[in-house]
């Protein structure tokens, strides 16, 4: 599988989203694509996404079909790690069940539950839309979490107080980002007066 322009524009503006100068996606994407292509022969790509169930923020089949896929396995991001990337990966293959032995090494590996590498539970993330609907979400909400810090609150307090948006509102994060970047719903006194809460 090969890096093309279009994937690397997207590896390079995910990595720059991340602001961590210790992560190179480019590079992490070439070893993680070759180390599964020697593990499963069927292999076919893979999408890389924001952690605990976001949105794909980018999604590379090798010359395949989102119909093509059978099989998916989920690599969660390393638990209790700081600094971890909010990220996690899905692998697609072609043959039903082609992970099951893959997931259950990496359980082992790692020290944690089977249950924590999902096989086949995430076909249908092969088939999302393109990858810069991802990357546009994650910009909003870490641009909203910059004016939210710039506005006095720490990064932990801006990440609540998005996620406290999000869900006031019944929408996604993203959406919440973009209201917060608008200043709708009176965002700008809700986010003061939960500082001032939290400070109590």
């Amino acid at each position: 599988m090969e890096i093309t322009a279009a994937v690397a524009a997207d590896l390079a503006a995910l990595t720059e989203a991340l602001d961590d100068p210790e992560i190179d996606l480019a590079r992490t994407f070439g070893q993680l694509v070759a180390d599964a292509k020697l593990a499963v022969r069927s292999f076919l790509g893979l999408s890389v996404r924001v952690a605990s169930g976001g949105p794909a923020l980018l999604t590379a089949l090798d010359g395949a079909e989102p119909a093509d896929v059978g099989a998916s396995l989920l690599i969660p991001k390393p638990a209790g790690v700081a600094g971890a990337a909010e990220v996690d990966v899905i692998l697609f293959a072609a043959a039903p069940g082609a992970f099951t032995d893959l997931a259950a090494d990496l359980a082992w590996l790692a020290g944690r539950a089977l249950h924590d590498f999902p096989v086949d539970q995430h076909l249908a993330l092969a088939a999302e839309p393109d990858s810069s609907n991802g990357l546009a979400a994650l910009s909003l909400v870490n641009q909203a979490i910059g004016v939210l810090i710039a506005g006095g609150h720490s990064p932990e307090q801006a990440e609540r107080v998005l996620d406290a948006s999000a869900v006031r509102a019944g929408v996604e994060r993203h959406l919440a980002a973009r209201q917060i970047l608008a200043g709708l719903d009176g965002a700008p006194r809700d986010h003061r007066d939960h500082r001032d809460h939290e400070e109590r």
